[in-house]
């Protein structure tokens, strides 16, 4: 699962290396600040902060004229199953590939990857 979550991460981080160069259709509210707080001191206040920073970008990407971002969702989805959340990381895989239908098989490895861990 740590591979998968660091590949998932690592398009998250160039998605939005090139979402800052343009005039982006998402909203990445402050992911940057939270994914690299979170990558280089990795505690569980900083987890926290950072899911609080996902949910954010899901609750105010409607209100900025917005879409929410690739990834976001398998993200949170990924924190709850480590939190052993399974369900709330179900619905949140489930959000990922009904708004990215091409993440499809990314999600369902991860999926299958959370249901050997639990």
């Amino acid at each position: 699962m740590k591979i998968i979550k660091l590949a998932v991460i690592s398009v998250l981080a160039l998605g939005l290396t090139a979402c800052q160069a343009t005039n982006s259709i998402y909203y990445w509210g402050d992911y940057s600040d939270s994914a690299y707080k979170l990558k280089n001191t990795p505690t569980d206040e900083s987890r926290t902060k950072h899911k609080a920073s996902l949910l954010s970008i899901v609750n105010n990407a409607q209100t900025k004229n917005k879409k929410i971002p690739p990834g976001i969702y398998a993200e949170l989805a990924m924190l709850e199953a480590e939190d052993r959340n399974v369900d709330l990381a179900l619905q949140y895989f489930s959000k990922e590939k009904e708004l990215f239908p091409e993440s499809t098989k990314i999600v369902d490895m991860m999926i299958n990857s959370m249901n050997k861990d639990v």
